[in-house]
């Protein structure tokens, strides 16, 4: 958890959290519980009391059951015997421990006196704490809430961490990658040409006359445009294209491994479908036509610089919007180079 707050603090999101508070009986409300128990006596003195807590108990007789209802459940704690019908319970938590499912489930050992000395064993396997026979009731639920709320810390610092990466190379208008993100993944994909030896294409396009849309509906209208376009855009390209907002109305789609003759088949595709069906949105009375401009431009170059890419399909996409709009325009190749020359006569 130490690790997971600190990467959570240095990704940039506030605020950290903060530990529950012990007494805050609202963190751990609901929570599930697997006990794992071949002794009808001992299991249901502990299912009883952690139903009376508010705790949802799930019962396993044997080791088999257990590792069954691990994977098939989530659990929030698990609480296990030493020993269920001659099976080894130090074994089981270990193979809990290896398994994504329950890796970070917090065990409880279920021991007797005289099997202290195997407790050692079990701390360096992955158990979180322990109850000694016979149970008291009251060190069964205190002992359970500490673990269950450092499950919860634990769950609630992940998200939070998640999401911090999420928001680094994700739009949050949209949900489509941002233009950092498209950035880093065009200057790959141009380096990946000297291996691959195939070429790599973007689509710029933007939408036409946004700016009218804004005005007369509302930035509001505008937002839900461009939320339906991205949806439109991400369902009508390959699985293998990358689409991204490169900013404002205007977007970007890397196409790897794709010639200049099918990438403008892909964005006269793309372009019918965005024109071929108004955009309904809640904050509009009507549905609104939309049409975008889209300029397209290919390296087969791997010394190529993104940026100089970008740049010659925005160029076509000018040329887009000065032939009419709603179409798409394809960039003229880039200039040979200096160690083009040089290896043309090498």
């Amino acid at each position: 958890m130490d690790e997971l707050r600190l990467r959570q603090a240095t990704s940039g999101e506030a605020p950290l959290l903060e530990r529950p508070a012990l007494d805050n009986e609202e963190d751990i409300a609901g929570a599930r519980v697997l006990v794992i128990e071949d002794s009808s006596l001992t299991a249901g003195k502990i299912v009883e009391g952690l139903r009376g807590a508010g705790y949802k108990a799930d019962h396993a007789r044997s080791a088999a059951e257990g590792r069954t209802l691990a994977q098939d459940r989530a659990y929030d704690m698990i609480i296990t015997a030493l020993e269920i019908g001659g099976e080894d319970g130090l074994r089981l938590c270990s193979y809990f421990r290896s398994q994504e499912q329950t890796r970070h489930v917090p065990i409880l050992l279920v021991l007797d006196g005289i099997d202290l000395p195997k407790l050692a064993k079990g701390l360096d396997l992955g158990v979180t704490d322990y109850l000694i026979k016979p149970i008291d009731s009251n060190e069964l639920l205190a002992r359970s809430r500490t673990q269950i709320r450092r499950r919860r810390y634990h769950d609630q610092l992940r998200h939070m961490l998640q999401r911090s990466v999420s928001m680094a190379y994700t739009d949050s208008l949209t949900g489509l990658y941002n233009r950092r993100y498209m950035n880093t993944t065009l200057d790959r994909k141009i380096l990946e040409i000297a291996e691959t030896v195939k070429p790599v294409s973007v689509m710029l396009f933007d939408i036409d006359h946004f700016k009218l849309v804004n005005d007369e509906f509302g930035h509001a209208t505008g937002d839900d445009v461009l939320r339906v376009l991205a949806k439109r855009v991400a369902a009508g390209v390959r699985d293998v294209d990358l689409v991204a907002r490169y900013g404002g109305e205007e977007f970007v789609v890397i196409m790897p491994d794709t010639p200049a003759k099918v990438a403008h088949m892909i964005a006269a595709r793309l372009r019918d479908l965005v024109a071929k069906e108004p955009f309904s949105v809640p904050t509009a009375p009507d549905p609104l036509p939309v049409t975008i401009s889209i300029g397209v431009a290919t390296t087969t170059d791997p010394m190529e610089e993104a940026g100089g890419l970008l740049a010659r399909a925005d160029k076509a996409l000018y040329a887009a919007k000065r032939e009419g709009r709603n179409r798409v325009e394809i960039a003229e190749p880039a200039e040979t180079t200096l160690r083009d020359n040089v290896f043309a006569r090498g």
